[in-house]
């Protein structure tokens, strides 16, 4: 397959006006009678992506690494240089700021607390206070209780205290 190269002053030594990328794949693709839906189903280009080459408007395709990739592809399609073309990209395609790149998002919350679960959370503190309350009185209600006698009585007899009482056999 022989390439063709691309040269913008040749067109400007004739007299004519300088033909842009964009209007010199396009002049290409009409001269080999094909269509851009043709020449999209068989780069496997979007068709809006080869539209947006041919009519040099740089700012209808993706980052630049892609609009490059594009180019280079659609221009060997068409059976042209596609470096000289990368190289005469429009310097708006290979913009730095619009390149590809990792945006940081912005943190979400990890723990999002709606009507429902603020409801059930609340339902649950006070299901555990009740539970602990229970408890507390079941364990009070289960403990021995120890009754002691007074130390003195002021006007009493003193208790008797038990006597050791000898157990005779008969």
């Amino acid at each position: 397959m022989s390439t063709t190269s691309w040269n913008g002053s040749a067109s400007s030594e004739l007299g004519v006006a300088a033909v842009t990328p964009g209007g010199f794949l396009a002049a290409r693709r009409g001269e080999r009678g094909l269509t851009l839906q043709q020449a999209s189903s068989a780069t496997r280009i979007r068709l809006e992506h080869l539209s947006a080459l041919e009519a040099d408007e740089p700012e209808l395709l993706p980052a630049p690494v892609y609009a490059r990739g594009y180019l280079r592809t659609y221009a060997r399609y068409l059976g042209l240089d596609a470096d000289s073309l990368v190289a005469r990209m429009p310097q708006a395609m290979q913009d730095t700021r619009r390149s590809l790149s990792l945006t940081i998002p912005a943190p979400r919350p990890r723990l999002v607390l709606s009507g429902p679960a603020a409801a059930l959370v609340g339902l649950l503190l006070l299901a555990g206070a009740f539970a602990a309350y229970a408890w507390r009185q079941i364990e009070a209600d289960q403990s021995p209780t120890i009754i002691t006698a007074p130390a003195d009585s002021p006007g009493g007899s003193p208790l008797p205290s038990p006597s050791p009482s000898s157990h005779t056999s008969p």
